[in-house]
């Protein structure tokens, strides 16, 4: 009866493993032997031991500081870490994750585009590695893409995070987009007012708002023909927003992680229409104009910084 092999996420952790103890004793002799017999076990063990050395020569003050440990990209949501510090998508703060808080009533995997009922009526279109739970009257939404479509003329409210938008104007159809503390909020129908920390605002059909958590509104902008929701079908059309929120977008397509080296990187404005087929090419667009560097680390990791 033949064993079979550990997957690639249990090589990667047991890896990790190895390397954080090397890093706490590196001229341990007995963590040094350890570490040579499971390199020798196969040429996978070798070759992920390899990826993790040159992940941690980028990152290795996070792993450190941390206290945790990257985990690899897993085909479900729950299990896709963020580390605290360096491996995860920031701009001035680490806000931007690319995992959805594993309260929500919903979860959607990698690339996953779902259409559900709304328990009220009507129907809702849920995005990659998005967490959402559904209510009669509403929703809520804590990370990821939605775009709703509640039947009749009552109220229907979404909340996120302290934000709260409420239809108005008759039946509505919106979007809302939630990468970390930024909120993307685009309306197709009708209207929605918004209230939060940062005030109120009313964003009208044919309108795109974009807003900070803590400072409210700090970009509108009309959206042109084809843009509303454009995600659905495999485009994202951004409107100066910071690049790390486009690169953790962009990041709900990938089956792999996307690490931001240099927060100034991450703070610029970046306006454009990215992709969703092909995460790495959006991924270089975004960074190009900002003179971006993007480095593959085996089959699951863009490391992004610049020259």
């Amino acid at each position: 009866m033949t064993t079979a092999p550990p997957d690639r996420e249990t090589l990667w952790q047991e890896a990790f493993d190895l390397l954080i103890r090397r890093q706490n004793a590196p001229d341990n002799p007995v963590t040094l032997r350890l570490i040579a017999e499971w390199r020798a076990r196969s040429p996978v063990h070798d070759g992920i031991w390899r990826e993790a050395l040159e992940l941690h020569a980028l990152t290795g003050r996070a792993v450190g500081a941390a206290g945790r440990i990257p985990q690899p990209p897993a085909r479900r949501i729950g299990r896709r870490a963020v580390l605290a510090g360096g491996v995860a998508l920031a701009a001035g703060v680490a806000g931007f994750a690319l995992i959805p808080r594993l309260t929500a009533g919903m979860r959607t995997d990698v690339a996953a585009i779902t259409m559900v009922d709304l328990p009220g009526g009507g129907r809702a279109t849920i995005g990659p590695l998005t967490a959402v739970t559904l209510t009669a009257a509403g929703a809520d939404l804590r990370e990821g893409l939605a775009c709703f479509e509640p039947a009749g003329t009552a109220p229907f409210t979404v909340t996120s995070g302290g934000l709260s938008l409420r239809s108005e104007a008759g039946p509505a159809v919106f979007d809302l987009a939630v990468e970390g503390a930024l909120r993307v909020v685009s309306v197709e129908r009708g209207g929605v007012r918004l209230s939060g920390p940062g005030g109120t605002a009313v964003c009208a059909a044919g309108e795109r708002l974009v807003i900070d958590g803590s400072r409210g509104v700090v970009a509108r902008s009309r959206l042109a023909p084809g843009q509303f929701a454009a995600w659905r079908e495999g485009r994202l059309v951004v409107e100066g927003e910071p690049v790390a929120a486009v690169l953790a977008r962009i990041a709900r397509w990938y089956d792999g992680r996307i690490v931001l080296l240099d927060d100034d990187l991450g703070a610029m404005p970046i306006s454009g229409v990215y992709t969703t087929s092909d995460p790495e090419a959006a991924a270089r667009a975004v960074i190009r104009p900002y003179g971006g560097r993007l480095r593959r680390i085996g089959s699951w990791a863009m490391v992004i910084d610049r020259t």
